[in-house]
């Protein structure tokens, strides 16, 4: 009997022993990993899901089971498909992130899908690492025990930092750099989606790399010469091939390309004349392949419709050849480029309220006077341009004493020739076709002078050595040189443009020549924006545009930016350091011309500017699955056993992610144990007090 009351005791002892740790078990909520779980209850742990869909330019391109993109959407369908009561998900598009912006989980398996698909391609590239930081910070929120990131991607080696980057390195108060960033912990789990991992590897695909004007001087009616670098970046020798040229989205201009090897470049030329004034945008395109983004290069450029040039001569007769070459209309569309104000040279001291001309060309005979000269070295040195002819009449020592003086140029040395020995003369041998100043001028660039008429010159003045020949003679003296004076450029030219010293007038090389004399000298002043867009725009970087279009403007004005496919954004402007005007753009996933208005209705537009994606997006170079692990795991505590790979051949996937959790939760499990400790404990104690 005693033995079976001890019996009884050290039963109920351990009823209650358990009966305690199952009670502490189920407070403590703990999970088991895998399918283990699955024997002590079904109460799965709850899950917080970051979806990492790469939505950048490369996952364009196809394959045998269609567009990259479309493969990653519906492998974040199915990844979604495992969520359960009381999981979250956030989803987002790694080539689309936004500085600042916010990233909620969502908790509706309807939502999530509309989410998922309303992304769209976006036209620029994307790195891991910023959207991993995301991630991090979005997991960092969560309550939850299960915590997995699936980064769903075609592993372009691009998108990667390898190894301990610097840009996983934390950085202390003092500047010290620290060990590379852990931004997961011991919960966190990373899946890996590889898209278009089984690519056979015969892709065909051309990428337009660079597009740039060769052109410096924009004329109306002159032709526009482009450089174009274009890179094979498949895996197949391509031939055949053609480039075209449109402007406002018309073609004006075909190029082939001959044959091109894989991971090989070529240098083509491509021009075309623009028909109209005014922005113009500028798109060279590729014929389509198996990538479509690097088919196009955008650029944005001004063509001005008229510019303003002041001839100060004492005689307008000296002025008569210039004034017909620069009114002259050279197509109907473009209109008169220039426009003239007749000055006399005692007007040069007023150059400070003049600052509406474009360019000056002065006319010296007489000497001019010590305040005219200096006004115009002023003008010069702060970065303005002139041209200067001198006249027949000369005053060769007065010129030598205040001109030459003032402006620092080289003094008149003699008149050579004669204008009665009609049988004597002599004429253009080279000119320095590597200057800007002659830039897209001649259509044979190679030819030279050569293929250019020369006048017959009979008398010009000869200069004491200095400056920069442009134009030189066969005398040994030069046409036009070009000086500089403090931040400016002064054009000199030897003879005076009409018949007194040459029939240089009637010549065909005269037109032109003035022509871009006025263009040059405009170009130089910065009145007119006639040149190509110096800053290079990318679509996966915020920048700033200035517009000087808006210069005396007071920042704080709302204008309006529309996107290449006519999206309207309204914009504030902000003062830049150099005082003008800019707005700054957060984001332009867009690649093409973007266009800037001032007016609310989007009807006048003062501005545009292109945006393109990086050449490298077309580097489709894959990394392999053990590199892709080598990149990722710095930035988890578990190392490798925190990433895992899954396969989309396989139907089951949510098995897949499954067998990957952490588990089930088991409190309710030990709940249950308690409950029945319990029962037990009462029933054994109860017996024992009916048989004592």
């Amino acid at each position: 009997s005693m033995r079976k009351v001890k019996l009884r005791q050290i039963l109920l002892l351990i009823l209650r022993t358990l009966l305690i740790i199952a009670l502490v078990m189920a407070f403590a909520r703990p999970a088991l990993r895998g399918y283990l779980g699955g024997f002590f209850g079904s109460s799965s742990a709850n899950t917080s899901m970051v979806i990492l869909l790469d939505n950048s330019a490369s996952m364009g391109q196809r394959n045998s089971t269609g567009q990259y993109f479309k493969q990653a959407q519906d492998a974040a369908l199915r990844v979604m498909s495992v969520m359960r009561e009381g999981d979250e998900a956030v989803i987002i598009p790694i080539a689309s992130l936004e500085k600042g912006k916010e990233y909620h989980p969502l908790h509706n398996k309807e939502e999530i899908r509309k989410v998922i698909t309303d992304i769209a391609l976006a036209d620029a590239s994307t790195r891991v690492d910023d959207a991993l930081r995301i991630a991090s910070a979005e997991l960092a929120k969560s309550l939850n025990i299960n915590k997995e990131i699936y980064l769903i991607t075609d592993d372009q080696k691009q998108n990667y930092s390898l190894g301990d980057s610097a840009e996983r390195t934390s950085v202390r108060s003092d500047g010290v750099k620290s060990l590379p960033l852990t931004l997961f912990d011991e919960r966190s789990r990373l899946f890996l989606v590889d898209v278009g991992g089984e690519q056979t590897g015969s892709e065909r695909n051309l990428s337009i790399d660079s597009l740039k004007p060769i052109t410096t001087i924009f004329e109306p009616g002159r032709p526009i010469d482009f450089e174009v670098f274009i890179r094979n970046t498949g895996s197949v020798p391509i031939e055949n091939e053609s480039i075209s040229l449109f402007y406002n989205d018309e073609r004006v201009g075909q190029k082939s390309i001959g044959k091109l090897e894989p991971s090989a470049s070529v240098r083509l030329t491509i021009s075309a004349q623009p028909h109209t004034t005014g922005m113009l945008g500028v798109r060279a395109e590729l014929e389509e392949d198996v990538l479509p983004f690097d088919n196009k290069r955008f650029l944005s450029l001004s063509i001005p419709a008229t510019r303003k040039v002041g001839l100060f001569f004492t005689n307008s007769s000296d002025a008569e050849y210039l004034s017909l070459a620069l009114g002259q209309t050279l197509t109907e569309s473009s209109g008169t480029a220039y426009s003239i104000e007749m000055h006399r040279p005692e007007e040069l001291r007023m150059l400070p309220s003049l600052a509406r001309l474009d360019g000056i060309i002065i006319g010296v005979g007489a000497p001019l006077d010590p305040v005219d000269a200096k006004a115009l070295h002023d003008h010069i040195a702060s970065g303005k341009a002139a041209a200067l002819f001198t006249l027949a009449n000369i005053d060769i020592d007065g010129f030598n004493k205040t001109v030459a003086s003032a402006l620092g140029l080289p003094k008149i040395e003699a008149k050579e020739g004669s204008a009665s020995a009609t049988d004597k003369y002599v004429s253009f041998t080279q000119f320095d076709l590597s200057h800007p100043f002659f830039a897209g001028m001649f259509e044979n660039m190679q030819q030279g002078a050569r293929g250019i008429e020369s006048p017959k010159i009979f008398e010009y003045y000869r200069f004491s050595r200095g400056g920069l020949p442009l134009i030189g003679l066969s005398g040994g003296g030069s046409l036009l040189n070009e000086f500089s004076i403090g931040k400016g450029k002064l054009l000199l030219y030897s003879l005076p443009p009409t018949f007194a010293f040459s029939d240089f007038p009637r010549k065909s090389i005269f037109l032109p020549l003035i022509r871009r004399t006025a263009a040059y000298l405009a170009s130089i002043s910065g009145t007119v924006k006639d040149e190509s867009e110096t800053n290079d725009y990318y679509s996966d970087a915020p920048f700033d545009v200035e517009l000087p279009q808006l210069q005396g403007e007071v920042a704080g004005s709302l204008l309006v930016v529309r996107s290449p496919h006519g999206a309207i954004r309204r914009m504030e402007t902000v003062s830049s350091p150099s005082g003008k005007l800019r707005i700054q753009m957060s984001a332009a996933n867009e690649a093409g011309i973007y266009t800037v208005y001032k007016d609310a209705e989007a009807r006048v537009p003062i501005a545009s500017f292109a945006v393109n994606v990086r050449s490298r997006e077309a580097d489709l170079t894959r990394l392999a699955p053990a590199e892709v692990i080598k990149a990722l795991v710095p930035v988890f505590i578990t190392k490798e056993k925190a990433i895992e790979k899954l396969d989309l051949a396989k139907e089951d996937i949510a098995k897949q992610i499954t067998e990957s959790r952490f588990g089930v939760e088991l409190w309710q499990s030990f709940l249950a144990l308690a409950l029945i400790f319990a029962i037990a404990e009462m029933l054994i104690a109860r017996e024992g007090k009916a048989k004592p």
